[in-house]
């Protein structure tokens, strides 16, 4: 297993050290990431592979561009103490104002490399975004998340959640009120354009991860009789469950694995339809989240059928953004597609972009 060397990370004015475990540039923290840029900030940031290692590489980047990349082996726990012994040696070196963790992990790091009063972080934020309970099935490994979430909660300056929900479980756990902000995931469109456009009820998209926690193929399976046209771009463990589901029924489909993200809101701009974000009840984790695509449907002028796990679902109730079911049944979901008003939708997307957008919630950081 070879070593970073972290000579790249000299002396910059305004830098901020990101640590992260990611799979693509696609999280709450690559958001964040951009926003900086977009403020004139330069990140150095050290990037690991998340959940599986083997044939992957840690990366170390600059401004998002990658400078040194080294491949990783699964070695179980010994890939979490080299990512540890990574982390801490580069904040170390990264002449940095400001240090972020995308998990509570990440930033034990940051802050593990400020106690060693080497470092010139004088301010570490933890970036938490969503809360996992029971995050893992070792109990082991769960005492362990739970003590660190502890101990980051305790030490970081500032802690950003993305739901109330999620700020109310690590209150719970000692977090200072006084020190917590509550960010939801928020979505930015290059060129925001919000004008009338036809929406068909038949018309169905959904983006994203395409897992069991989703709850896609539950809900496509309930609704088969209602859809004319449905695209879905994404991917995950589901995948092939859930395209033999539309062969099987007939379901008119086109299917796309890998798409830009830009292009990604090209197509929902542009699509004529609504927007499917079912989330199910097992996981416990989706009690937490804060559904970026959801924010993405509905900037691009796209009502959503959600179900009422995701706190946001208040949000989709109260200001007729779309449908919000306690059970996916065919009956009422045609009752309520007939009743949802798509009259001026785009106005009320507007307003909702005015208060989701990355921006401006952001900008609520203090640095």
């Amino acid at each position: 297993m070879s070593s970073p060397h972290a000579s790249e990370t000299d002396t910059a004015s305004r830098r901020i050290f990101v640590a992260s475990h990611s799979t693509v540039m696609s999280g709450p923290i690559d958001y964040f990431e951009r926003y900086l840029w977009r403020r004139g900030l330069e990140t150095v940031r050290i990037d690991h592979p998340l959940d599986s290692y083997d044939g992957r590489s840690s990366e170390l980047r600059k401004n998002g561009k990658t400078v040194r990349a080294w491949k990783r082996e699964a070695r179980g726990p010994l890939n979490l103490i080299w990512d540890f012994a990574c982390t801490v040696a580069l904040a170390l070196r990264a002449r940095v104002e400001v240090g972020v963790g995308a998990n509570n992990f990440d930033t034990y790091g940051v802050l593990a490399a400020r106690r060693l009063r080497l470092s010139r972080l004088p301010r570490v934020i933890y970036f938490a975004a969503d809360y996992s309970e029971d995050r893992f099935s070792n109990p082991l490994l769960n005492w362990i998340y739970l003590h660190v979430e502890r101990s980051v909660l305790r030490r970081a300056d500032l802690v950003v959640s993305n739901t109330r929900r999620a700020e109310e479980k690590r209150m719970q756990l000692g977090l200072d009120r006084k020190k917590s902000l509550v960010i939801p995931n928020g979505v930015r469109l290059e060129h925001p354009r919000f004008v009338p456009k036809q929406i068909r009820k038949d018309r169905f998209v959904f983006v994203g991860s395409v897992t069991r926690e989703h709850g896609l193929y539950e809900l496509l399976e309930t609704i088969q009789p209602l859809i004319r046209r449905l695209t879905i771009i994404g991917h995950g463990e589901d995948w092939e469950r859930v395209i033999g589901l539309c062969d099987r029924k007939s379901i008119p489909y086109e299917a796309h694995m890998s798409w830009p993200h830009e292009a990604v809101l090209d197509h929902l701009r542009d699509f004529e339809g609504i927007g499917l974000a079912p989330y199910n009840r097992d996981s416990k984790w989706t009690y937490y989240c804060s559904p970026l695509k959801i924010n993405e449907y509905i900037a691009s002028g796209l009502p959503v059928i959600t179900s009422s796990v995701p706190e946001i679902a208040a949000t989709i109730k109260s200001e007729k953004l779309g449908i919000v079911y306690e059970r996916a049944d065919l009956e009422e979901m045609s009752k309520a597609l007939e009743a949802l008003d798509v009259t001026d939708f785009h106005q009320r997307a507007a307003r909702f972009y005015d208060e989701f957008n990355s921006d401006s919630l952001y900008d609520r950081v203090t640095l």
